[in-house]
């Protein structure tokens, strides 16, 4: 057989396996969620295909956007875009990119990925408040081996680093679609690139099949880590044991919902103490949003309306239930919702949260 055909033979059983994550026990039994589910799984097989065989040769590094308003990778937020490129631990590179109108930017070194067998470490980090910043809001970065005296704008890379990832935060989703892609070049430039063997299409799809089911079986496994002790609609803080490799001072409220047709959830909290970035993110059981371009997926400090104490109050519901903060379900019967507080020295806010009758929810005004 030819070798190309047998890794296309290859990488398509390996989806099919994939697949059956979403039929497994514990898995929703519903006709629409496992479609849901299904859909997701292939916005991760087309970002795998993207990552690891159209961009994935850090000699010619691309930035591959991770997150739009179809492609939803593990727990998206509709305010922060997310660009990441394949790097190599014995080159250097430079990053060009904006942060023009946004709250904060975040830009991470990462050693290997979800689907390999040691998972993904984070090798290096740095943040806007340390980054030098033009006044028009572009700034350079240089990522190498053998950091330079004295350059705030660098990252160090060691021998096993595979990725660098950044994420900007913003508070208006016009702004942060108009984003542009930042660009990457390796130093010295290589060649131009060659053509497509056999090896290196094996190569990739295999990895593209590791990456795909890697990171859909990771999300899986995420949403099992939450105690069972936890009722379903409260929203206790996330434990980090390093393995969300968030940046430090990322922290987050996290828990299941699950509403009937009827019913709404209310959740109140005080976002006084102060954070750079607040936002309540609403997902559905396959970690993510819905289609926030029609729907509203996500609440921020700046889109909060709030009571006349400060403090704010979410209404999560299947319709407009003609109060503000409403967190629209788009008809899903459960998922996860989190608080990212991001930047902050305050305490961790607490959630009061409580299921109410749909038809009762002006009493709670």
């Amino acid at each position: 057989m030819d070798p190309s055909v047998e890794a296309w033979r290859a990488y398509c059983q390996s989806i099919a396996d994939a697949g059956e994550m979403v039929f497994a026990p514990g898995a929703p039994d519903d006709p629409d969620v496992r479609a849901e589910g299904i859909r997701a799984l292939s916005r991760f097989v087309a970002f795998g295909l993207e990552q690891c065989l159209e961009r994935a040769d850090p000699d010619r590094p691309e930035f591959v956007d991770v997150q739009t308003t179809i492609r939803k990778f593990m727990g998206d937020n509709p305010d922060q875009t997310y660009f990441s490129a394949a790097i190599s631990g014995n080159r250097s590179y430079r990053i060009n990119a904006t942060m023009a109108g946004a709250v904060a930017v975040e830009i991470g070194v990462y050693a290997g990925n979800f689907g390999s067998d040691g998972g993904r470490r984070l090798v290096d980090a740095l943040e806007d408040t340390t980054l030098r910043v033009d006044p028009d809001g572009s700034y350079e970065l240089l990522l190498t081996p053998d950091p330079e005296p004295d350059n705030p704008n660098q990252l160090r890379l060691e021998p096993d680093a595979s990725s660098v990832l950044i994420r900007t935060y913003f508070t208006d989703l016009s702004v942060r679609l108009g984003h542009p892609r930042p660009t990457i070049e390796a130093i010295p430039a290589a060649e131009p690139t060659p053509m497509l063997t056999p090896d290196r299409l094996r190569w990739g799809l295999e990895l593209a099949a590791l990456h795909t089911a890697g990171s859909f079986g990771w999300w899986v496994q995420q949403r099992k880590k939450v105690p069972g002790d936890v009722p379903i609609n409260t929203f206790p803080p996330l434990p980090d044991e390093g393995d969300l490799l968030t940046p430090e001072n990322v922290r987050y409220l996290s828990g299941d919902w699950e509403l009937a047709p009827h019913e709404a959830l209310v959740v109140d909290f005080d976002p006084s103490g102060g954070a750079d970035y607040w936002a309540w993110v609403l997902l559905n059981h396959w970690g993510e949003t819905v289609d926030w371009r029609t729907r509203t997926a996500v609440i921020n400090g700046d889109t909060a309306v709030r009571r006349d104490d400060g403090s704010v109050r979410l209404v999560v519901a299947h319709q407009d239930p003609g109060l503000p903060n409403w967190l629209d379900t788009a008809g899903h019967p459960a998922g996860s919702l989190s608080l990212r507080w991001f930047r902050s020295d305050a305490p961790l806010p607490t959630a009061d949260a409580r299921v109410v009758p749909f038809s009762q929810l002006n009493a709670f005004e």
